[in-house]
């Protein structure tokens, strides 16, 4: 890439305008910064061709100002959530994997139903770090009582499949 760069001028709205200025990146303070660091990001992102840990890294970003305030609301409330901080973890995670999908070159037979164990995997870790919050009547979540009082359909659903499937052993 070259050193020498090249002016560009172009208005915007007063709304994004005003939107420029509350922006909070970090190393930008000026509009002309603001720009180069949005710019800087849309080219790596699009260099990047999808792959699972840029859409990942991007994903987080996305969810960084949530789980930032989360944290906040919990270390002034002196709470947590199991539940959202496990979401927060698994929820990039499968979204990354959906977004990249299988290679076009692994887009056959094989390669679908490798990218559907991949995700079946990605689920099903993600629902066994649920059901584990509610091992007690009591889980570490802001309520409780959350998990146990919405346990009871997918425990119920559980208990089917496990009728039926020692129904068609027998």
């Amino acid at each position: 890439m070259s050193s020498k760069s090249t002016p560009l001028s172009f208005r915007v709205s007063d709304e994004d305008a005003e939107f420029l200025a509350g922006l909070q990146l970090p190393g930008a303070v000026t509009p002309s910064e603001k720009l180069r660091v949005l710019v800087t990001r849309a080219r790596m992102e699009h260099a990047s061709q999808r792959t699972y840990e840029s859409s990942l890294r991007r994903i987080r970003e996305l969810l960084e100002p949530t789980h930032q305030a989360l944290r906040e609301h919990e270390l002034t409330a002196r709470q947590r959530s199991e539940l959202i901080a496990d979401t927060l973890y698994w929820l990039p995670d499968l979204v990354a994997y959906l977004m990249t999908g299988p290679a076009d070159e692994a887009a056959d037979e094989a390669g679908l139903k490798a990218f559907e164990a991949g995700l079946a995997d990605r689920i099903f870790r993600f629902i066994e770090a649920v059901l584990r919050l509610g091992v007690t009547a009591k889980a570490p979540c802001y309520n409780p009582e959350l998990i146990s009082q919405s346990l009871a359909g997918t425990l119920e659903l559980a208990q089917l499949i496990v009728s039926n499937r020692n129904k068609d052993r027998h």
